[in-house]
């Protein structure tokens, strides 16, 4: 699984951070980890979800939670991340216009919401639990739902019948197995192909010219194949940003917030990430949830 350093979509906005310990204290808020505690014990009885019993032990066993930093960052747009030097999940408190915890801001259940985002993608981070390419097939699928239901009526895709699909599909699959798994080259070329049921040997030649990896490059390859003719990046980016709000973006470019947006979009009552996301493929976003299920079940 690869771990992106910035955002493309987002304007290179770091995924991770890379802060002393001594640095990221200057943005602390004080007490920051105990006031989320209370907050979300407040509402302990209402919570029947699976990742329950690993969010609790989180925040009220201390040596747990001094891997929790709460933050009002304000140059940072993001609202949860982790921190490399003192492998710690970090809450953001800035992008929900407040420098603090306040009674409604962020919110109890976004703050339940970010704890789950924030375990899943810190045991992901963290190499404590792997993903491989066995998934990619899965989320390839997911990610083509929302590009036809997105992009779909602008550029004649809609209907199983368009002749674009299998070759979008294979450019999808191609682009998680590069970008999201570091698989490359005629194998990646294959595992796609057969994915897809897309003969890709007429475009081999073409897709050398191709970094899939960056989702710049993805985005590009879908206007040059004539898949989505004159797309660009900032078309792409912006309509992405209508739909689902910024905090779901970093989904389309990095695996760990990927399946850690899936697994809070579960989360009824909060707003940090739409609980729409199912409606997009129901069969695939299940699967996918699976993998999440897989985390909060490690002890």
């Amino acid at each position: 699984m690869i771990v992106k350093e910035k955002f493309d979509l987002l304007k290179n906005v770091d995924n991770i951070l890379r802060m002393a310990p001594s640095t990221i204290s200057r943005y602390t808020v004080d007490n920051g980890p105990r006031r989320v505690f209370v907050m979300i014990e407040l509402m302990k009885n209402r919570i029947s979800h699976y990742t329950k019993d690993k969010v609790f032990n989180k925040l009220t066993n201390l040596n747990e939670r001094k891997y929790l930093h709460v933050v009002n960052m304000p140059n940072y747009p993001l609202p949860i991340t982790y921190n490399i030097p003192t492998e710690s999940m970090v809450i953001n408190v800035s992008p929900f216009g407040v420098e603090d915890i306040e009674t409604t801001k962020p919110g109890t259940f976004n703050l339940y919401a970010l704890m789950v985002y924030g375990l899943v993608f810190s045991e992901l981070i963290s190499g404590k639990v792997k993903i491989t390419d066995k998934y990619s097939e899965v989320i390839s699928g997911y990610l083509l739902s929302v590009l036809i239901r997105l992009f779909g009526k602008q550029y004649g895709l809609l209907g199983s019948f368009s002749t674009e699909i299998p070759k979008m599909k294979f450019l999808t699959n191609l682009y998680v197995l590069t970008g999201f798994f570091g698989k490359t080259g005629p194998a990646a070329y294959r595992k796609a192909s057969t994915a897809s049921a897309f003969n890709y040997k007429d475009i081999e030649s073409d897709l050398k010219k191709y970094n899939f990896e960056n989702i710049s490059d993805f985005i590009q390859s879908l206007s040059d194949f004539g898949v989505m003719p004159n797309i660009n990046k900032h078309v792409f980016a912006a309509k992405l940003l209508r739909f689902f709000g910024l905090n779901v973006m970093p989904a389309f470019e990095d695996c760990s917030r990927f399946i850690a947006t899936i697994a809070t979009s579960d989360i009824k009552g909060s707003n940090v990430i739409s609980t729409y996301l199912s409606k997009y493929n129901e069969r695939e976003f299940s699967k996918i949830l699976e993998i999440s299920k897989v985390i909060f079940k490690r002890r």
